[in-house]
This record gives C-alpha cells, sequence and structure tokens, in this order.
C-alpha cells in the first residue's frame, strides 16, 4: 500500500464516515498497519486513509510508550474529540517547540499549536469484533491523534504555519532549514 504525498488530490478531501463495517474495512485496516509499521519514523506515527488515497475516517497511531517499546499500532474508526484540554501547546518544552512531520510531506517539519490532551470516541476491532472506546489522551499521544483528526479533514499541519505565521523547515543534508519563500506551501 503507497503513502501519497503532496500534492495528491486526496489529501485535501474530507474523509466519509464509515457506515459498513465488513471484511473490506477489515483488509484495508491490515494493509495501513503494515505501510505503517514499515514507515521510517522510529518515535511513531499515524496513517489516516486519505493518506492511502481512500476517503474513510479512519486512522491508526503507532506510538512509542514511555519506556521506549513501540505500542501495538491503534485503530480509529469514525473518531470525534469529545473534550480537551483548554490550554494549546507546541511540545513539553515551551523554549523548544516539538516539531511535527508527516508521512505525505516527506522532509518538511513544523511548530503547530495543539491541545494537551484530548478525550476522543471512536470505533476499533478487537478480536475481529467491532468495539466503542472512549480514551483521554495526553501529551505526544494527543498530539498525533489531533495531526491525523486533521487529515480525515483535508488539513495538512502547513495550514497552521500558514495561519500563525509560523516557521517551516525543510530537512537538507540531516539538518533543519527554515523556508523562507512560503508561497511554495500555498500550493499545497
Amino acid at each position: 500500500m503507497k503513502i501519497v504525498t503532496i500534492p495528491h488530490p486526496t489529501l485535501r478531501i474530507p474523509a466519509e464516515t464509515v457506515v459498513d463495517f465488513d471484511a473490506n474495512l477489515q483488509n484495508l485496516i491490515k494493509k495501513m498497519q503494515t505501510a505503517l509499521q514499515n514507515s521510517t519514523n522510529p518515535h511513531g506515527v499515524g496513517l489516516a486513509a486519505n493518506q492511502v488515497d481512500t476517503l474513510y475516517r479512519v486512522f491508526l497511531t503507532d506510538i512509542q510508550s514511555d519506556n521506549k517499546a513501540r505500542l501495538k499500532p491503534k485503530v480509529f474508526i469514525n473518531p470525534i474529540i469529545t473534550k480537551h484540554s483548554n490550554q494549546h501547546t507546541f511540545g513539553p518544552n515551551a523554549d523548544d517547540p516539538q516539531l511535527e512531520g508527516c508521512l505525505s510531506m516527506p522532509g518538511l517539519y513544523g511548530a503547530v499549536p495543539r491541545w494537551e490532551w484530548v478525550e476522543v470516541e471512536f470505533k476499533s476491532f478487537k478480536n475481529k469484533q467491532l468495539i466503542e472506546e472512549k480514551n483521554r489522551f495526553d501529551g505526544f499521544h494527543a498530539r498525533v491523534i489531533q495531526h491525523e483528526l486533521d487529515h480525515l479533514n483535508g488539513i495538512l499541519f502547513t495550514d497552521y504555519s500558514l495561519e500563525f505565521g509560523l516557521p517551516v523547515y525543510r530537512e537538507k543534508k540531516k539538518e533543519l532549514v527554515e523556508i523562507t519563500d512560503r508561497s511554495a506551501l500555498e500550493l499545497y
């Protein structure tokens, strides 16, 4: 399964609510899990269905736990944020923002204001049975969930950079260099 990259049009189309929880959906999720686990980010990432050119409200997260072990990818079907913190954050250290990247925007990074925590209602599969879940996520996991929900709504992290005048960096020879010509970002 191929992860699409900018300027692929599917990245800008809001995804549709899943209504059929069938074998096709489970097959899509399996393929997304494989694509996510084969990604190169060692800290963990997320993957939304529209990043694999499918317009379902589905995303997965694969987050590294506090003890540095990778957790099993978590499936979110029709996710909705029901509560969130009052405060936005750029990461755990205000003087050194946590930069976001994206599998669909390789080599680009930027600081994005996100809620510190979120409560999310969603459906998932457990032992091939559809279940309803409601969980609270904090810190980095909350950041990844918000990033993936943005994907489901056709929003890229660089949209925040443009809206709030925040810097975006391009990776060049393992160094981050600020993009000064922001007009290129508007094309995506």
